[in-house]
């Protein structure tokens, strides 16, 4: 049985930003964020940050320098 009120994703970083919308509203921190993760890379697919801007959507590092 297919509910019409679900949303369909075709991919993650479609999805990221209604995820990030709705755990924002239970989650009572700055920032958090939805990311790629290689063991190579670090990407950020999505951030949200509520009062302070500490981590933007798009950010790239290595996963050697994340922490």
């Amino acid at each position: 049985m297919i509910h019409s009120n679900i949303p369909t994703y075709t991919s993650i970083e479609d999805a990221s930003q209604d995820v990030l919308e709705v755990i924002s509203k239970f989650v009572g921190v700055n920032t958090f964020f939805v990311a790629k993760n290689d063991k190579t890379d670090v990407d950020i697919i999505s951030s949200f940050n509520r009062d302070e801007i500490i981590l933007e959507s798009g950010f790239e590092t290595l996963y050697r320098d994340s922490y």
